[in-house]
């Protein structure tokens, strides 16, 4: 039977590397909040212009909606990868123990 090996520290790391991939997410969502929907206007003064301006706005809020739903899976993701690197070296550890227990009675 073979087995594998899962290193802690690099579950951690990467948890790093997802937290603040997910904070630099965050700044970039509220630059996107300011920036958008444009001013009315923007859309000129024909008919269809508040028409338009109110389309561009429901994009908006939708696409930050999908973009806040992202940004909270990222953020789990990040918990749950620190959450597996200290319960792998939980294990580890106590795993280490019952090791050192059974060989340290063993002539």
């Amino acid at each position: 039977m073979s087995g594998f090996a899962v290193d802690p520290e690099e579950v951690a790391a990467f948890a790093g590397r997802t937290l603040t991939a997910s904070q630099q997410f965050a700044d970039e969502m509220l630059l996107a909040q300011e920036a958008f929907p444009a001013p009315l206007t923007a859309f000129g003064d024909t008919d269809t212009a508040t028409a338009t301006y109110n389309s561009c706005q429901s994009a908006t809020e939708a696409a930050m909606t999908a973009a806040g739903v992202l940004l909270e899976m990222l953020e789990g993701d990040a918990d749950r990868l620190y959450l597996i690197a200290f319960s792998i070296q939980q294990t580890d550890g106590e795993a280490d123990g019952l090791m050192g227990a059974l060989g340290g009675g063993l002539t």
